[in-house]
């Protein structure tokens, strides 16, 4: 959908980036800590909002 290759998320990117330069072992390691770091995001929204998860889930469960 996205034509533009700046506008693309990270995870499309490392994968271009591996597509592109298939072969290279010095893009595996580049690769490695960029999917790393995308996850960071996404670990700190499920600690902060675990509290609310964690309670909905038991809100959705009580009858009454």
């Amino acid at each position: 959908m996205l034509s533009d290759e700046t506008k693309f998320p990270i995870t499309v990117g490392l994968y271009t980036l591996l597509s592109k330069g298939s072969g290279q072992p010095v893009l595996y390691g580049i690769a490695i800590v960029g999917a790393a770091v995308s996850v960071i995001p996404l670990i700190a929204l499920l600690l902060t909002l675990q509290r609310f998860w964690r309670l909905d889930l038991l809100s959705g469960g009580l009858k009454g």
